[in-house]
């Protein structure tokens, strides 16, 4: 096999050569996400944050030999960044050509034209697929100012696309195209010195390296070795790595390293999920972003000193210990009883998703930005939510998902009780209608005698629906330690086993309740701790001639956990009016339909104006002096 591999610069990738992509490979899939990395790195080097930038191997296999002072290849691997590059070149080449710096546009020209020996032009990259895109390309660099200025961006591209196949080509152009105006209109430089800057910036400050194989076969081999599956880094070890190259200075890495050893300590196998749930609870949109959580957190944090990230990612993996591992006693102890409760009940039904927004509340607490008792109310809120939700109404979790992780974000880092009050409200919105709850509830139930209600599942549903029904009776915050009583007995009828006839019972007292008819039970209820077992005895106490009804009880108790158990109300939500944003998609379709004429108008007057007032201002400076 016969390759050679080289570290270079881009304008040493565009250069006097022809890159071909055959039809049989893989489309152009890059999007807004792929695009948008691309034009940050480019930043973070414009603005004197990164010094390069290095996007990867480049996988050629070169056709023949150099003809006519041009080299021609087949591009292996790497299409997409060759494609998005040239995207990007010809972007700041059309506005060079807008304002009018037809010196600086022919100096670009170089790196999308191919010029041979013969003083021939050719487009540098060609995609037998992608047909539109040499068309683009072609007529930025022959169309004359005067017809370009008349057109808008939607126009001038759509004249020259071939059909939908080609809509990720066009949406690349407009995106860099949007992205370059922008940085213009905000810039201080005139536009043309800008637009010089960005182009030294892409053509000598990206790095990758060129893999130039000399037979198809041995590019795709080294392609597939370069791909080989199993050497792929976890999150978290992709951002351990990030973490450790941007510590500075470099003398603390020593005490990093010891940091990051006792965060895997302590959370042990949960390392990956925590990195998910961090990622979530602080960055995050929502779960359909399709990038990966290392991404994520790399994307918010690139280009500046990672320690301050590192000491976050120390200070939430405690109260990710809490989450996975809760205990309430000795050297390992780490939350109250309530939060044991809380906690162990989460992590006992697998509800991971609840994690971030977790995370976010510990983290206000903790910050003492969100009152103890707030906390506890709204941890409490959960719980009984997902039990209304998902162990009565058995409800999907995954649909509650999106508003968890979209609020965990919010309640991180713009804290309010408006805010918290409006992730209850999405949450109870969820719920079940009235009817739909009710019948659900009543099919609660548990049984000793087999029958419908014999699952240790069953069983466990009906301790916790007691357990909240209780602790709703009594304003007691945990009320887990108790045995199931069937008010009338189980075994003479299998409706005796429905939520209805149960409650909550000391064991020593359930016992004494064997064998024993209804009345003769209500004085040991009496005795109770349990209200919701004090309240039946002295309710048939009173009105000795009533009858126990299973299914009025039944229903009385769905309306109190319909109406009374999911209701959270913070006392002092904040009444600060929301700011009201633009449509993001409105202004970027609006940028695409101004005339470009305009749009470099609009930029050569203000520039002009601050010019001007530049020098009024120095002038009576000099007056004044």
């Amino acid at each position: 096999m016969s390759f050679e591999a080289h570290d270079r610069h881009i304008y040493e990738l565009f250069n006097r050569s022809q890159y071909f992509i055959p039809r049989n490979q893989r489309r152009y899939v890059w999007t807004k996400r792929n695009w948008q990395e691309l034009w940050e790195d480019v930043m973070l080097i414009q603005n004197g944050i990164e010094a390069t930038h290095f996007i990867g191997s480049i996988v050629l296999y070169s056709e023949k030999d150099r003809e006519n002072g041009i080299s021609h290849y087949t591009i292996i691997d790497g299409q997409q960044r060759i494609i998005t590059l040239t995207i990007l070149l010809a972007s700041v080449a059309f506005w060079l050509k807008c304002y009018d710096a037809e010196d600086e546009f022919n100096g670009i020209k170089q790196y999308i034209m191919a010029r041979d020996d013969s003083d021939k032009d050719y487009i540098m990259v060609i995609s037998e697929y992608h047909i539109s895109l040499s068309r683009i390309l072609e007529r930025i660099m022959e169309i004359s100012l005067d017809n370009l200025k008349q057109l808008t961006i939607d126009s001038f591209l759509n004249a020259y696309t071939i059909g939908k196949k080609d809509k990720n080509i066009v949406a690349a152009f407009k995106f860099y195209l949007q992205k370059i105006e922008n940085e213009i209109q905000k810039s201080k430089k005139k536009p043309i010195n800008y637009l010089k800057i960005l182009r030294e910036t892409i053509v000598n400050k990206i790095l990758y390296v060129s893999i130039i194989a000399s037979s198809e076969e041995d590019a795709c081999t080294v392609f597939e070795i370069l791909n080989a599956r199993g050497s792929v880094l976890e999150d978290h070890e992709l951002l351990k790595n990030f973490i450790m190259r941007g510590i500075k200075p470099k003398g603390n890495i020593d005490e990093a390293k010891a940091i990051w050893n006792e965060m895997e300590s302590n959370i042990g196998s949960s390392i990956g999920r925590f990195v998910k749930h961090y990622a979530t609870h602080k960055y995050r949109n929502n779960i359909q972003e399709g990038i990966s959580d290392y991404k994520i957190i790399q994307r918010a944090n690139k280009g500046i000193p990672t320690q301050d990230l590192l000491y976050d990612l120390q200070l939430k993996s405690r109260y990710y210990e809490r989450l996975v591992n809760p205990s309430l006693s000795g050297e390992n102890a780490n939350c109250s009883e309530l939060e044991y409760m809380v906690y162990s009940f989460f992590k006992k039904r697998r509800h991971e998703q609840i994690r971030p927004i977790l995370h976010s509340l510990i983290h206000q607490k903790e910050r003492n930005i969100l009152d103890i008792k707030k906390y506890e109310e709204i941890i409490l809120f959960l719980y009984d939510f997902v039990v209304c939700y998902n162990i009565i109404g058995q409800g999907n979790s995954n649909k509650i998902t999106n508003i968890v992780y979209a609020m965990a974000k919010e309640l991180e880092n713009n804290y309010s009780d408006g805010l918290l009050q409006k992730f209850v409200s999405e949450l109870n919105e969820k719920l079940p209608e009235k009817d739909s709850f009710y019948n659900a509830f009543s099919l609660v139930g548990w049984s000793h005698h087999g029958g419908f209600y014999d699952d240790d599942k069953d069983k466990e549903r009906v301790k916790i629906v007691l357990e909240v029904l209780e602790r709703h009776k009594s304003a007691a915050k945990n009320c887990e330690k108790f045995t199931i009583e069937h008010i009338l007995d189980d075994q003479d009828d299998t409706k005796n086993g429905r939520i209805g006839n149960l409650i909550p019972l000391e064991e020593e007292l359930n016992k004494q309740c064997n064998g024993k008819k209804f009345k003769e039970k209500l004085t040991i209820y009496k005795k109770s701790s349990f209200q919701t077992a004090r309240n039946i005895a002295e309710r048939y106490a009173i009105d000795k001639g009533r009858k126990f009804d299973i299914d009025e009880r039944t229903h009385a108790i769905a309306r109190d956990f319909y109406n009374e158990v999911l209701k959270f109300k913070i006392n002092s939500v904040d009444s600060q009016k929301k700011k009201t944003k633009h449509n993001k998609k409105q202004k970027e379709s609006d940028f695409s339909r101004k005339n470009i004429g305009d749009i470099v108008d609009s930029k050569q007057n203000g520039t002009e104006k601050i010019r001007k007032e530049e020098n009024r201002q120095m002038s009576i400076f000099d007056y004044i002096s």
